[in-house]
């Protein structure tokens, strides 16, 4: 199936709002780093993390939706490394 059909453009936003949140996460970052060399980069990471997994819900089914339930397990783990690392 592809994800420019109709009935796949749920499919279609979620990728569009993966790749966009990258971009605004790396200049977050980037602005972060330059006013404050870094500190700080958590918070706006983490928050990144909770909305993919807006966009990708546990509800994924991964016979059905594998890409998305992959980027659902990712996002997850590197949610708790992160916070694992903040302690």
């Amino acid at each position: 199936m592809s994800a420019d059909l109709p009935e796949e453009s749920g499919r279609t936003d979620r990728w569009q709002s993966l790749v966009a949140g990258a971009f605004l996460l790396e200049e977050t970052l980037s602005a972060k780093e330059a006013a404050e060399s870094g500190a700080g980069a958590m918070a706006p990471t983490l928050r990144y993390l909770d909305s993919l997994l807006e966009v990708f819900p546990s509800h994924l089914d991964p016979l059905e939706d594998f890409e998305g339930y992959a980027v659902r397990r990712m996002a997850l783990a590197l949610r708790r490394a992160l916070e694992q690392r903040g302690r």
